[in-house]
């Protein structure tokens, strides 16, 4: 189903086009069809004519529905559909964002605050207090084990949201989940849900992003941080 939808929104104005054609080319065989019909003399002229129309009258009425059901799909049923998303993750990079290795000259008082100190962090500009940002984990912190991942996402005509990470350097998302309601600092996904594993994970350092688009598919610029994933 997310395949077909992704293949509706790609190929949305092309589907417009050719259904239009067809069934104007349907059209002109009904209206032909038709004087056929009203002209003929003979029965069995009249039989052919009728089914030359009904013919005609069948095939437009079902690029119609082909029409008619791409418009309810593309309208009403992707929004909905957190999974189905404008946004290539895999392709799209939002943000040129270099991290810097973590300084073995590090002090003590800085390891012990939880804060990668040599952490390159550059401003996200889609991370907004109080439309858009990370409450938990910060920006530049350590993790390790399960987190209750926490955050704000207040957008008008709110669509969906979703959180991915991605190891330093990679331009690859893999979602961990997804919402569909505005929330203030709150587990992201709503109850039972915001739990991200990182016990499976490689330590070293990461990137969380949070991602929304509004009821018409249409994405704001994702909400970045940078974070690192320590042994327990």
């Amino acid at each position: 189903m997310e395949d077909l939808l992704r293949f509706l929104q790609t190929y949305e104005i092309w589907i417009y086009i050719l259904v239009g054609v067809f069934c104007l080319w349907f059209l002109r065989k009904v209206l032909a069809a038709w004087q056929e019909w009203r002209a003929a003399v003979f029965g069995i002229e009249r039989e052919m004519a009728q089914r030359r129309f009904s013919s005609a009258a069948t095939v437009m009425m079902l690029f119609i529905l082909i029409g008619l059901a791409q418009f309810f799909l593309i309208s009403f049923v992707a929004p909905g559909m957190p999974q189905v998303n404008i946004i290539a993750t895999p392709t799209i990079n939002y943000f040129n964002i270099q991290i810097a290795t973590l300084s073995a000259s590090a002090t003590p008082a800085a390891q012990s605050t939880g804060i990668i100190p040599t952490l390159a962090i550059s401003t996200q500009e889609g991370c907004v207090a109080g439309k858009l940002e990370w409450t938990f984990p910060k920006n530049g912190a350590q993790i390790n084990g399960t987190v209750i991942l926490k955050g704000t996402v207040q957008v008008p005509n709110l669509g969906f949201y979703k959180y991915e990470y991605s190891s330093a350097g990679s331009n690859t998302w893999i979602t961990i989940a997804a919402g569909n309601t505005n929330l203030t600092d709150s587990i992201l996904g709503g109850s039972g849900s915001g739990q991200w594993n990182t016990a499976q994970l490689v330590p070293g350092d990461y990137r969380l992003r949070l991602v929304v688009a509004d009821n018409q598919n249409q994405a704001s610029p994702a909400c970045v941080i940078n974070i690192r994933i320590v042994s327990p």
